[in-house]
Parts: C-alpha cells; structure tokens; sequence
C-alpha cells in the first residue's frame, strides 16, 4: 500500500518508522521512571509502617465488659485396672464474661503528621469517653459451684497498649435505689496491663481494673475517659446490645467499611458519623463463658483516615500518558517539517523526546521535598520552556515555537486536572484522547503530497 502512494522508501515513511520506533523506545525511560517511583513509594510505606509502630497503629476497641470468676463441677468417667465404671468429680475454674447492655462511646480524633527524613506519616490522638450499663442477673450455667463477685474486673480490649496516654479509673456504680443516688461499688486504685482472656478473639489485649462487686448486685453502671494514639485507622466492635457510637475528626478525608454508620457529615474542615448497632448484628450472646469459641471481631465499624491521592501515586497516573505526550509532540515535530524547507535530523527528535521524559523524573525528585502543585509547576516548565524555545529555535520560527508552548501548556494543564481528581480521572482522560484525535484528524487533514506541495508554493 505504501508503494502505491509512493512512500516506502520516501524521506516521509522512514520519519514516520523513526516516529514509531522512538515511541517504542521511549517505554524504556518511562517504564524506569515508573519502577523508581515504585520503590519510593515502597520505601514511604515502610517508614509510616515504622513510624506506626512507634507512635501506634490502628487502633482496635472492644468493651469494656464484666467478668466474673467461677467454679463448676466436672465429673469425668473413667474404667479401673478391674474394668469397672468409676466416676470422679473435679472442680475446676473458669470465668463469666458480661457484654453491656447499653454501651454509648464518644471518639474525637485530632490527626497530625509525623516526619521521618523526608517522608511525613498521617498519625492521630484520639479520646474515648464512654458509658456502659451491665444486666448481671443470675448466671445460669450447668454444674455451678460457686461466683466469686469479690473478685470481679472490669476488661477493656484495645490493640495496642503502647499507644495508650492516659486513662481515668473506672467509675462503678450501682444503679440509685428508689428516690437515692447512685452508689459507687469498692474498687482497686490499680488499673493492671492485660485482660487475663488471651483466647478471646476481641478482648485478647487490653487492660483491667479490679471491683469488688456485692453479693445480690443485679445491675452496674459504668463511666471511663481514655485517651490514645494511633494512625491510619480506628476500628470499633459493638459489644453492646445497643451500641452508639459518636465519631468526630478533624480529617476531611474518612474511608468506612464494616458496619457503616446510619449518619455522617463531610465537609473541609473534618467529619461526623453515628452508628446505632443492634446485638441482632452478630451472632455470639452478651453472657458466655470463657470456654466458649467466642469470636467478637465478627463484625466491626472501622473508619480510616484515608490520603486520597499521595503524590507518588499522582506520578504513576502521570506516567501513563507520559507516551501519549511523546507521540503528540513527535506528531507536531513532523507537521512543522512538512510546512518548511529544512528537514529536523533524528537527533533534535531524540532530544525533544528525552526533555518530555525528563518531566517525570524532575516531577518525583521534587515532589518529595515541596509540595505537589509546585513540583508539578516546575517540572512542567523544563520541557515546555526548553522544548519550545528548541524547536523555535531549529525551525527558525517563533510562531512554531509558540504552538508548540500553546500544546505543551494544554497537555500539561489537562494533565494536571486529571491527577487532582478522583471519581473523574478516567472520564477526564478518555476525554483528553478523544479530544487529542479530533485536532490530530484536523491538522492532518490534507495528504503528504498535498502538505508538499504548499511548502513547495
């Protein structure tokens, strides 16, 4: 086909192989770029890894809950030396763990970024105000011998111990009797590291406060202020038979999974949302025994602090169409030297190409150190300065030179759009090609003889 108009071995079909051939090779900067990006930002992940270990990381809350010491009689069957049927009975302990029957937590978080060398981690302090109210009732389990509510605690689950500032004791209280007040219970001056119920998947980690409960206590109010740090995310398990939860931050960027809140406010300045969590949410009961399988991560209202686009990510983005910039320029390359006398050698289109690539790795460089929009401006400005006034320069025209900065301003502005943008960005590129076709089509329009043939008259 090439023959036929006259092209396969014209000066025009070698430029355009050459055009070809220099998009294909310009994968491999851009692909390097890429990979050095990635490793940045592998290197980021690990320093906010590191900087949540010490400062502390997401953040698990569970209680607080009540428990119970008991005793219960075992009796285990077992065949003597004369093969006879002997029964002994065993006394062994265990104890009873109680969920709240209302439990009403209030959260303020106030985020902050920590630095480590060049890197800054999204990190925050947190304070926990809460209420709970406890049903004790008569604990009903086969082969009781005795409770011990003497010996009774308070457990409250947090994952990490090390992120906790400062907690007042707990407040118990027995409900007012009719026309009196509240009477506070007798309790230890001590809260103790730990929950003493390592197998219960929830409140395995945490801390505990002794009480002495009395005798016929039936009902047990509950009041407590924690404060604590963490980073990247806060997750709540609703232990409550009704669980609210009030969650403020001065964050405007929050991500919910698990059980999303039934209200929630977003604006610039942070947000707010609300869960009302029924008991009917889950499947294990607010009374149980220790030696039950109990599993109170099974469901969970987990909020994170969320980044929507860090800068390395808006440089992968940018990346992608970095091909697309080098075709466009290469194609404008070639129609500025159809329409003029001179012939631009392989080496202007190889300098021309290596400028439009050295935007991304000027873009990563400075990213790190300023903040992104003026990264963005600076790199932008070295290859449309230099490529423009270069090719205003080799073709001897400033009019080619100032539709080469007009194109390069366009694409870059287009560009810079895209990666502010979240829900939109695919929208806005496919836009940006569509767009980039019809001028391309336009520009083209008349055939190589005929492109010739002007630059001839």
């Amino acid at each position: 086909m090439l023959n036929r108009i006259g092209l396969s071995h014209s000066p025009l079909s070698q430029k355009i192989l050459f055009i070809a051939l220099l998009t294909l090779g310009s994968l491999i900067p851009l692909g390097l770029v890429m990979d050095m990006t990635f490793d940045r930002q592998q290197l980021y992940h690990q320093v906010v890894a590191e900087i949540g270990q010490s400062w502390g990381e997401q953040q698990e809350i569970a209680g607080p809950a009540l428990v119970l010491p008991y005793t219960y009689e075992m009796i285990q069957e077992s065949f003597n030396e004369q093969g006879q049927l002997t029964k002994t009975r065993h006394t062994l302990d265990s104890e009873f763990i109680i969920l709240p029957t209302d439990l009403n937590l209030d959260i303020s978080l106030k985020h902050d970024f920590l630095s480590r060398g060049i890197f800054q981690s999204l990190v925050y302090n947190a304070t926990l105000s809460g209420s709970a109210n406890f049903d004790i009732g008569k604990i009903d389990l086969p082969n009781i011998v005795n409770t011990y509510p003497e010996r009774a605690r308070l457990v409250f689950g947090i994952s990490a111990n090390q992120a906790i500032d400062s907690i007042d004791l707990f407040k118990p209280q027995l409900p007012p009797s009719s026309g009196g007040a509240q009477q506070p219970i007798e309790q230890s001056n001590t809260l103790m590291p730990g929950t003493g119920l390592g197998q219960l998947s929830g409140l395995d980690r945490g801390f505990h406060q002794a009480i002495n409960l009395p005798e016929s206590t039936k009902q047990l109010n509950l009041a407590f202020t924690i404060n604590l740090r963490g980073s990247q995310g806060l997750s709540v398990l609703p232990t409550g038979q009704q669980t609210t939860i009030n969650l403020n931050a001065d964050w405007p960027h929050p991500s919910f999974s698990g059980l999303l809140p039934m209200a929630r406010e977003i604006d610039s300045n942070g947000f707010s949302a609300t869960w009302n969590v029924s008991h009917l949410t889950r499947n294990y009961p607010q009374r149980f025994s220790k030696n039950n399988q109990i599993n109170l991560r099974e469901v969970n209202a987990h909020t994170t602090l969320f980044e929507p686009v860090t800068h390395y990510g808006k440089i992968e983005r940018a990346v992608k169409y970095g091909l697309l910039f080098i075709i466009l320029t290469s194609i404008m390359l070639l129609i500025f030297e159809l329409g003029q006398a001179q012939s631009l050698s392989t080496i202007q289109y190889l300098l021309v190409a290596s400028a439009m690539t050295l935007f991304y790795l000027v873009l990563l460089s400075l990213s790190e150190h300023i903040r992104f929009g003026y990264a963005y401006l600076i790199a932008a400005a070295m290859p449309l300065f230099s490529v423009s006034i270069y090719i205003g320069s080799v073709t001897r025209s400033a009019k080619r030179g100032g539709i080469m900065a007009a194109m390069l301003i366009a694409l870059y502005s287009v560009l810079y759009s895209i990666l502010k943008l979240e829900d939109y960005a695919l929208l806005m590129g496919t836009g940006l090609l569509v767009v980039v076709l019809g001028i391309l089509m336009y520009i083209t329009r008349h055939s190589p003889e005929d492109l010739v043939e002007m630059k001839q008259n």
